[in-house]
């Protein structure tokens, strides 16, 4: 346009009439009108008309003249002379707009080649070691004996210490005491003779006080304490992941109940208040890449931070797949936190496919059936749209509830059955459900079922620092990953039989040896046995031992309790 005013009211509506009208197309057209000047000679402040039925044929001549704009799909047709909305950048923000044809997704269908090498035959202990090998063991070691040396508390520890210290907290997690130092307490229900005799009890606090990451800090990251372990274990996770075709992404709960700045509550979440982290994962769970939350300072690529937080960490996601260098198109989904227009394009620039579950205010005014009236068709109706380049295709569908699902890979056809439970009939039914809500249905979950397989044995050994949570969950995830690998290659152990192997071994092969000298009795020992005046008898012993009582050393105990009691004594032990 070339003249420098806003439009009237009048031309805008000549300009619209003179367009050639297209069936296909379903954009809105929104008209906004300034208000008339105000008559100096008109007396009364009362309205014309009414508002709610004003039409384009009966708008009177001062409101024909006034300057107006027209709004079609989000974007406003002004004159040329007015700024458009930029970011902080400088950079004009745009947004797109499409042209929805209804028909179903048309993609050649993906061959996916096989990859996989030839099953290994390896220990438990073996591919653990995996992960948690020589360079995360000496990272650990190196930084807890700087922490150690700071605090000028002399106590070197070893590498033969640092992986006993790692067996424990193993164990911790399928045989759980309150206390961490019932594992060393001198009672039979719960002392732990693995545990007691490869390590002793001071020297494992040592361990757990200094336990240590980084000390250089970053100001700019929250989990600046725990960054290098972090990264050197997404490091080994990518590089022993399995190749697969399909990828999750969505979030995960570390259970933490302190104080901090990134803690976070969920509710509804199986885990309600911890830290929340970002995880990529395959079907059956193999966890590739982690990145903890940390509000808009998130590690993630800053190129995206335009699209948003739920689109930069999928994105990122994607270029951890691509540094695999295999050429691949992998196929990522992820829920409606992450789901947007944009974010489909991205992926598809990449030369990857997605699928994932949408909002509807973020469909781009993609003309779907509204949810008031597929609600009133039957059960497993869909309604669906496909751009007009075949790019992406947003459905809707009638199941439980409605909800939207998007993807660049695959379309509604073929159509499977599903049974679902009807609660108007009372009984099961068979509906139509469509492929891409099938196939979403069975690949997304994986991120899940590492956190329920982590749930089940997650360490118990907890420690008053706010990251050790963080260090310990590092752990569990390493060992989670290597029993993934192991079944991958054929194994016949369960999780806790795999996780019950490589703690023995880790203690076994480290432990000290050191025989432990005589220790002091429980408080506790046969505190209300001994009291119930039944069969406590006196009877000789061989060799000296210390009465219980008196300390001091006696020939005679009690054939019951079984411990030594001098004669002097034994009324007022079991009185």
């Amino acid at each position: 346009m070339a003249n420098d005013r806003p439009l009237a009211a009048h031309e805008i509506l000549d300009a619209l009439e003179n367009v050639s009208d297209n069936e296909e197309d379903y954009r809105e057209r929104l008209i906004c009108i300034l208000p008339p000047p105000v008559d100096p000679d008109c007396l009364t402040d009362e309205d014309s008309g009414e508002e709610d039925n004003v039409t384009l044929n009966n708008l009177p001549r001062n409101i024909l003249l006034q300057p107006a704009e027209v709004m079609i799909q989000g974007q406003i047709m002004v004159s040329d002379t007015e700024e458009k909305p930029s970011d902080s950048t400088g950079r004009t923000k745009r947004r797109r707009t499409y042209a929805w044809r209804k028909r179903d997704l048309a993609k050649n269908p993906v061959n996916w080649p096989d990859v996989q090498g030839a099953c290994q035959d390896k220990r438990p202990i073996e591919w653990f070691e995996n992960f948690l090998d020589e360079d995360v063991i000496s990272l650990l070691v190196s930084e807890s004996n700087k922490y150690a040396v700071k605090k000028n508390l002399p106590g070197y520890i070893t590498t033969e210490d640092m992986k006993c210290f790692i067996g424990i907290l193993l164990v911790s997690g399928y045989s759980w005491l309150p206390r961490r130092r019932m594992y060393w307490e001198n009672s039979p229900d719960t002392k732990n003779e693995l545990i007691s005799s490869a390590m002793t009890r001071d020297r494992f606090d040592f361990i757990f006080r200094h336990l240590h990451v980084n000390d250089n800090l970053d100001l700019q990251d929250k989990y600046t304490k725990v960054r290098p372990l972090i990264t050197l274990l997404n490091k080994k996770f990518l590089e022993f992941s399995p190749l697969e075709e399909h990828y999750s992404v969505d979030e995960a709960m570390i259970p933490y109940y302190g104080r901090h700045g990134c803690k976070q509550h969920i509710k509804g979440k199986p885990i309600r208040y911890g830290f929340k982290a970002w995880v990529g994962a395959t079907r059956l769970g193999y966890v590739l890449w982690m990145e903890p939350y940390q509000g808009a300072t998130t590690m993630c690529n800053p190129i995206y931070k335009e699209l948003g937080l739920g689109a930069s960490v999928v994105l990122t996601f994607c270029d951890v797949l691509i540094s695999r260098g295999f050429d691949l198109p992998y196929h990522v989904f992820f829920d409606n936190f992450f789901t947007g227009t944009p974010l489909l394009e991205e992926i598809t620039k990449k030369g990857l496919r997605c699928t994932g579950t949408v909002r509807e205010y973020r469909t781009s005014s993609c003309p779907l059936i509204t949810s008031k009236l597929l609600k009133k068709k039957e059960r497993g109706a869909v309604d669906y749209r496909t751009t007009h380049d075949n790019t992406f295709i947003i459905a809707k569908w009638h199941d439980n509830n409605i909800f939207s699902i998007a993807s660049n890979a695959v379309g509604i056809n073929p159509k499977q059955s599903a049974k679902r439970f009807s609660q108007s009939e009372k009984r099961n039914i068979v509906i139509e459900e469509p492929h891409m809500v099938s196939i979403y249905n069975k690949f997304m979950g994986g991120v899940d079922r590492s956190d329920e397989n982590i749930s089940h044995y997650r360490i118990g050994i907890r420690g008053k620092k706010w990251y050790m949570p963080l260090l310990t969950h590092m752990v569990d995830l390493a060992e989670h990953n290597a029993w993934q690998l192991y079944k991958i290659n054929h194994g016949k152990l369960d999780h806790l039989g795999f996780r019950r192997r490589v703690a023995i071994a880790l203690i076994e092969s480290n432990r000290k040896n050191a025989k432990r000298g005589p220790s002091r009795p429980s408080h506790h020992e046969h505190a209300d046995s001994r009291k119930d005046q039944m069969n406590h008898l006196v009877i000789p012993q061989s060799k000296q031992t210390r009465c219980r009582q008196c300390h001091k050393k006696c020939l005679t105990r009690c054939k019951k309790c079984d411990v030594g009691v001098c004669v002097k004594c034994f009324e007022t032990y079991h009185s």
